[in-house]
């Protein structure tokens, strides 16, 4: 399976209390099937996945792909420092129905090169559903080395990576060794359309949390060969991907965003707090910038 377009790594509405709000995920989930996406990542990290136990895990799984009925992929966030309990979320995934798993490199004990092909490689054999790749510096504490993602794109199981390093040098040297066969997917929105531009397939962005319409739009742009539109649209989501993504507390950023936007994204779990005042402000004034709200 290619995985290509927009896919939101959604966000999991939670009360005040800390627990599950399938309602309003129910309705977040109206309104980015509405903007068209082309995918929905379910329990990764703008979901809270790591926050979630199993069985949490599989209640917001089985709503969303209940809820989707196969219009779009659902990408099922995977994230445990133990190899065996990883396989254990990834079976669960699979025998709810998911079509991919978004597979999070292991993290606390920094695992060697060779530690981390043997967990990839017994994962890949064991697994029968589609595995894409997570590359996330800022939250295990180091880059998947790219020789290493070679090497598993033998397996046909391996979909592809999603890669949130934000360097081009590496989204370029990915597509160049592996794009074509599998996806290579922008994992932060300031380089959704320099992905596009060297030949990868889409992204798994925070910002079309928020503002799937202008993801969507985007990515449609730059296939009908607007470049032009394309540019103007990148310009206003990476301004957003400053305010909203990489500025504050990205969950309970992207959840105020949300909310200003009518829209219940509930809240973050501890220990994430809700944003003061003027960092709410903040956010209003960005996507009043960006049109996606007037005057509240």
């Amino acid at each position: 399976m290619r995985f290509h377009g927009i896919i939101p790594p959604h966000v999991t509405p939670f009360t005040q209390e800390g627990d599950l709000d399938l309602r309003s995920l129910d309705k977040l989930l109206d309104f980015w099937l509405e903007a068209k996406v082309h995918g929905l990542a379910t329990c990764a990290s703008n979901g809270e996945g790591p926050l979630l136990d199993d069985e949490e895990r599989g209640e917001v799984l089985r709503a969303v792909i209940d809820k989707v009925g196969g219009q779009v992929p659902v990408i099922a966030g995977v994230s445990n420092p133990s190899t065996r309990a990883l396989m254990r979320q990834i079976q669960m995934a699979e025998r709810i129905g998911a079509d991919a798993v978004l597979l999070t490199p292991p993290y606390y004990f920094k695992p060697s090169p060779k530690e981390l092909l043997e967990h990839y490689t017994l994962i890949l054999k064991s697994s029968n559903i589609p595995i894409l790749l997570y590359n996330v510096t800022k939250f295990v504490g180091y880059d998947v080395p790219i020789d290493i993602v070679a090497k598993l794109s033998d397996f046909d199981n391996f979909a592809g990576i999603k890669e949130s390093s934000g360097l081009i040098w590496r989204i370029s040297e990915l597509i160049r060794l592996i794009g074509g066969k599998k996806s290579v997917l922008a994992g932060t929105g300031d380089v959704l359309l320099d992905t596009l531009v060297l030949g990868g397939d889409g992204g798994i962005v925070a910002v079309s949390i928020f503002a799937p319409e202008l993801t969507v739009e985007l990515y449609n742009s730059f296939m009908a060969g607007d470049l032009k539109r394309a540019s103007k649209i990148q310009l206003t989501l990476t301004m957003l991907n400053e305010v909203i993504v990489k500025k504050y507390n990205q969950l309970s950023a992207t959840k105020e965003a949300l909310r200003l936007r009518g829209l219940p994204g509930g809240f973050a779990r501890m220990p994430s707090q809700p944003l003061s005042e003027g960092e709410r402000e903040e956010i209003k004034n960005a996507l009043k910038s960006a049109g996606l709200i007037t005057k509240l």
